[in-house]
């Protein structure tokens, strides 16, 4: 009776000290992270309608994510989010047209699961999209700023109570007007950004 006692009394002790680490993982308090990106574009599929813009080809590229915000809750933060990417190099029938740069900051909303040191999130956001083409031709250009929505799904992996890893895919949006000469989409152009990075919780 009395090991069962000290056995018991030791098994609430581990569960009631994982319990308050588990907490501390989702405490409340401002974070900042930072990241790489590998941008999938999606203007190609925006344009696929159109008979002309069609033939535009733009490649992948990659960038570098920053974020700021603050965990209001356990399941709930506000975040500011800014993205650089690189050169989407661009062609027309095989002829290299230049490349487009793109800049995105959003305000977001993260829903976060609170599950110890494993936090899946969903989050969603609004800002502006920044787009800036190099064409030799100056034949292609691309509406700048415009408005901007952000999607995504990631993983925080805490490996301390501070620092954490961070994985996901989020996509950016926008009704961008894309027009080529005389030639224009409301199609809007986007991209799905896969990242990875890390994180340091105050």
């Amino acid at each position: 009776m009395k090991y069962t006692c000290v056995a018991a009394a030791l098994l609430a002790c581990l569960v009631t000290r994982a319990a308050a680490a588990d907490e501390d993982f989702a405490r409340s308090g401002a974070y900042i992270g930072v990241g790489a990106s590998r941008s999938l574009n999606l203007l190609e599929a925006f344009l696929d309608d159109d008979p002309v813009l069609t033939n535009l080809q733009v490649s992948d590229t990659w960038g570098v994510n920053a974020r700021a915000g603050y965990r209001l809750t356990s399941w709930f933060a506000l975040e500011g989010e800014y993205e650089w990417m690189g050169e989407y190099k661009v062609r027309f029938g095989g002829l290299d047209l230049g490349h487009i740069n793109a800049q995105a900051a959003t305000v977001n909303l993260r829903l976060i699961g609170p599950f110890g040191r494993f936090q899946p999130y969903l989050l969603l956001g609004a800002g502006a999209l920044f787009i800036g083409t190099n064409d030799r031709f100056n034949a292609l250009d691309v509406e700048s700023p415009s408005f901007a929505g952000r999607v995504g799904l990631g993983l925080d992996v805490f490996v301390t109570q501070h620092l954490y890893l961070n994985f996901g895919a989020e996509g950016v949006l926008s009704p961008a007007k894309v027009s080529l000469g005389t030639i224009a989409s409301t199609h809007g152009a986007g991209a799905v950004d896969i990242q990875a990075g890390l994180g340091w919780r105050f």
